[in-house]
């Protein structure tokens, strides 16, 4: 018999770039003429992973019982495995209307989300996920994956303003160059929003006429031979997750050179 988790496992393939693989000829049909033949059926067909054949098997046991929850959760799953990710979310949520704390359900539709690019909603999902089992750590992974490659946006007519300014010195101490910049990017994510109150929490935070400023300074060497893109990052079960990046004027520096960067965030 099938079990939902197994269609979360097939999902997280992709999350973690594990390549599906079909059979190079096509093979006849098994019959089947229950239930329960069908389930073990299209589990065969999984492990061999001819999915479109196992789906189906799962199509049969659907036409019997339309709110069988298992079907459902294995066809999502294999419908985003074979990228049709709309439809995979649309059963998930057919799912999902009957049990909201499926997990199996709700991995497959933040999968299905990230690949259509909705990363926000993705992170949502993943972060229901693990209020429901918090020591999950594939989901951990898929979530840090995500906010690592989700957009950032530029701070013009946003919350935030953000001025950095850059010092860079040789290693006799000697001024190399000075410049500054208000070209800035955020990562407009409720997972900032956390990011930000827990500097609040951690009385890193200065006010001023109703507004909130997070100051910080950090000397940093180049990793190659100019420096032109700053970052406040966050590492996370690997994945390192930009919350706010600044551009500045392009500097060619030496190995040996070291640039002091001094940080201004605003949120208003």
């Amino acid at each position: 018999m099938i079990k939902p988790i197994f269609a979360s496992l097939i999902c997280l393939g992709i999350l973690f770039s594990i390549q599906a693989t079909y059979a190079e000829e096509e093979l006849p049909l098994p019959e089947g003429k229950n239930i329960k033949e069908w389930e073990s059926i299209s589990a065969a067909l999984i492990a061999e992973k001819r999915f479109s054949e196992a789906i189906i098997y799962l199509d049969k046991i659907l036409e019997q019982e339309p709110e069988n929850l298992k079907a459902l959760t294995n066809k999502a799953g294999l419908l985003a495995q074979l990228g049709n990710y709309s439809k995979s979310i649309i059963l998930s949520n057919k799912v999902l209307d009957i049990d909201p704390d499926r997990i199996s359900a709700l991995t497959n539709k933040a999968i299905s989300l990230k690949m259509l690019k909705e990363y926000e909603e993705s992170h949502q999902v993943f972060t229901k996920i693990l209020t429901l089992d918090p020591d999950n750590k594939k989901i951990k992974q898929a979530r840090a994956s995500l906010l690592s490659e989700s957009p950032t946006i530029s701070t013009n007519n946003s919350m935030y303003e953000v001025h950095v300014l850059v010092t860079v010195r040789d290693k006799d101490e000697n001024l190399i160059a000075v410049t500054e910049s208000n070209n800035a990017r955020y990562l407009p994510s409720e997972f900032t929003e956390k990011w930000w109150n827990s500097l609040s929490e951690k009385n890193y935070l200065k006010y001023n006429d109703g507004n909130e400023i997070f100051q910080k300074e950090n000397t940093m060497l180049s990793n190659d031979d100019h420096l032109g893109m700053l970052t406040l990052e966050r590492e996370m079960n690997g994945y390192t997750v930009n919350v706010f990046e600044a551009f500045i004027p392009l500097i060619q520096m030496e190995e040996t050179d070291t640039a002091k960067v001094q940080w201004t965030i605003i949120k208003k």
